[in-house]
């Protein structure tokens, strides 16, 4: 049999192969050889449109021992070839280590399958679901989500194509070389006659859930945006252009240093315990009002502290007993002197404490420490705190709660990182049982104090509503479980995305964990009051990651609906060109053709085209119907798609009648 070779440059593909051996002697390079020693190949790669799933021309070719560099540089670059484009985005699984040495692999290669690196931009990238399994800085630095201009590509339609494909393994492997190329070649002439049939239902769809996702990350990205420093953002901006114009800069997508360590984070949490203890049983200090509120604070910290103590547990080991009983001590004895200077300052405070003993059951016993109240003034009614307060005392205690607000909220940003370092360390680094104990016992230290941040945030907040009114409070919202996130760059993170890439596919499996759409939205806590002005710049770079990951997101969701739209421009535009092309062969007179045998061409170039003329009509009709109407038929099919949409159906039109081009 004649060996093959690349129709456009000629190049014969078996003795490209050859060419180049496996340099490395190992266990499993001698294994795979051994197993392979009867068979002629040991499968095939594959290039497909990471956009439409749709296997590129000339984009298949054998592997003669696994999956080398040989073998993928030759069927990308032949699949590639003859593509005029600027820039070509790669999605590998593998991108991270292929990419290294490909333009000086690329230099080796026949002159026709060269690509001018001056003139085409390479970019690459690592499938969502495949990164997961890179290093952390790897994922980062090769995320989808960071390349400009691929919108929310997912990189993984190279497996779902190979999920329709695997079963031909079994049909062919005993086959010639000949039949198995025919075989295949017929199936993926079907797959990617069908991949193209459906574009008529699928790019509408995936518009429809595009333009929902990026108005809610427009607008999510909008309000925390807003609240930053114009000299703040401009900084920010700066840091991502360079790294996009140069990768080998800072990455602006993760912490500068790479977070802390175990160490740091175990002596950080023992450092804060210190001071808490101290502070729960320190003097109170009485010579100013400020001072007087600081202590009433005080003690309501040292309730939190108890409750966080007795929190789900039923029974108290030995020391945690001994530590809740010595919290109670400092509090009742700070208690009795706060008493004293409420009569001073909170007149009214110490009616409603006496009105409390009088109706308290002598037959009971005392209320607990973590029980007691201390009617602060954002403890009482408005007539009380007018009449029964000195005057200013509920306007400074707002302010003190305010502040509180602020410093549970920049606290909360660096135990939310050193919780996910902790995590993303064990899941990475630690084996054994002992090592994995220690990890959790850190990370449930940190989540903790996370959680006791939480609630010092929502008492200071309720206590300042109480005080100025919701409206007044508007800058410091409720703070639900959702707030209290990190953005994590798991690629298989939103439901939406994981839509877009089933939509089309013949079966859609449902693919658990991850995180919905919703929840991946950026969260206010990390821009409240500013960001990290006030001279905390440095400090909170961990605010600075959060603004660059959301705003990456909000872009590539941007992107993904200016794609699909001119995408769907381009199918009718190719549908109607293949139309004309059909009719002009039908007109076109050929010589040396019977009649009988041009009446036969005409007629089979005249069906065709208006086969073409239909498809296109079709596809126009459907993407001319009405937003609602087309989420009634997706439900039909799917009714995960109708997840979230009702607001947006109200509120905007799906713009495809421009699509005729």
């Amino acid at each position: 049999m004649r060996e093959r070779s690349c129709s456009c440059c000629g190049v014969p593909w078996e003795s490209h192969a050859r060419h180049f051996r496996c340099r490395e002697c190992g266990v499993f390079i001698q294994c795979l050889e051994c197993v392979l020693t009867r068979h002629t190949l040991s499968g095939w790669g594959g290039v497909v449109c990471a956009r439409h799933e749709v296997v590129r021309p000339q984009g298949v070719g054998d592997l003669q021992k696994g999956e080398r560099y040989a073998n993928m540089d030759y069927i990308l670059l032949s699949a590639i070839l003859g593509i005029t484009a600027m820039y070509i985005a790669i999605s590998y699984n593998i991108a991270c280590q292929w990419k290294i040495n490909f333009p000086a692999r690329m230099a080796a290669m026949p002159e026709a399958m060269r690509l001018d690196l001056g003139r085409v931009n390479l970019l690459y990238g690592l499938p969502v679901w495949h990164a997961a399994a890179h290093e952390r800085k790897c994922q980062i630095q090769n995320s989808l989500t960071y390349i400009p201009g691929v919108g929310r590509t997912n990189g993984e339609g190279i497996e779902r194509t190979w999920s329709g494909f695997n079963p031909m393994a079994w049909a062919t492997k005993e086959m010639v070389g000949g039949a198995r190329a025919d075989a295949f070649e017929d199936k993926i002439d079907h797959h990617n006659f069908l991949k193209n049939i459906n574009q008529g239902t699928t790019l509408p769809r995936k518009l429809i859930l595009a333009i929902d996702e990026r108005d809610r990350q427009v607008a999510a990205f909008k309000d925390v945006d807003s609240t930053l420093k114009k000299s703040l953002r401009k900084k920010w901006q700066k840091k991502i252009d360079d790294w996009i114009k140069d990768p080998s800069k800072p990455n602006p997508y993760e912490l500068e240093g790479g977070g802390p360590s175990e160490a740091a984070i175990r002596l950080s949490l023992t450092q804060e315990e210190a001071r808490e203890a101290a502070i729960g049983g320190g003097k109170l200090h009485r010579s100013s009002v400020t001072s007087f509120l600081t202590a009433g604070l005080q003690l309501e910290e040292s309730q939190r502290r108890i409750r966080t103590e007795l929190k789900g547990r039923a029974l108290l080991a030995s020391d945690q007993s001994e530590r809740v009983a010595e919290i109670r001590r400092a509090f009742f004895i700070k208690l009795s002197k706060f008493r004293k200077l409420q009569e001073v300052y909170m007149p009214a405070a110490v009616r409603e404490v006496e009105r409390e003993e009088d109706l308290q059951d002598t037959d009971l016993p005392p209320p607990k420490a973590e029980e007691v109240k201390l009617y602060l003034p954002s403890g009482l009614g408005t007539s009380e705190r007018e009449e029964g307060c000195r005057k200013g005392l509920a306007a400074m205690e707002a302010k003190l709660r305010e502040g509180q607000c602020r410093d549970a909220l920049i606290q909360m940003w660096s135990r939310l990182h050193a919780k996910q370092h902790l995590i993303t360390y064990r899941d990475t680094a630690v084996a054994g049982q002992h090592a994995a104990t220690r990890a959790y016992t850190l990370i449930e230290r940190v989540r903790e104090r996370v959680d006791a941040l939480a609630t010092k945030y929502r008492r200071a907040q309720e206590a300042l509503i109480a005080l100025q009114g919701r409206a007044a409070c508007g800058h410091l919202k409720e703070l639900k479980a959702g707030d209290i996130q990190l953005d994590e760059e798991r690629e298989v993170d939103a439901r939406v995305q994981r839509k877009l890439g089933e939509i089309g596919s013949k079966s859609s499996r449902r693919q658990g964990g991850g995180l919905s759409s919703k929840e991946k939205m950026f969260s206010w806590i990390w821009t409240e009051g500013g960001g990290p002005g006030r001279d905390e710049e440095e400090l909170h770079d961990s605010v600075r990651v959060e603004w660059s990951k959301a705003k990456a997101r909000k872009e590539r969701w941007e992107e993904e609906v200016k794609l699909l739209r001119e995408e769907m421009k381009r199918v009718l535009r190719f549908l109607r060109w293949h139309t004309m092309w059909w009719e002009i062969r039908r007109a076109t007179h050929q010589e040396g053709v019977t009649p009988e045998l041009l009446a036969g061409l005409q007629a089979y170039a005249a069906r065709q085209a208006a086969i073409h003329r239909e498809i296109a009509r079709g596809f126009k009709r459907v993407w001319d119907q009405s937003v609602e109407t087309a989420v009634r038929q997706a439900v039909q099919e799917d009714v995960l798609v109708a997840e979230g949409m009702t607001m947006f159906v109200r509120v905007c039109e799906l713009e495809t009648n421009g699509g005729g081009g």
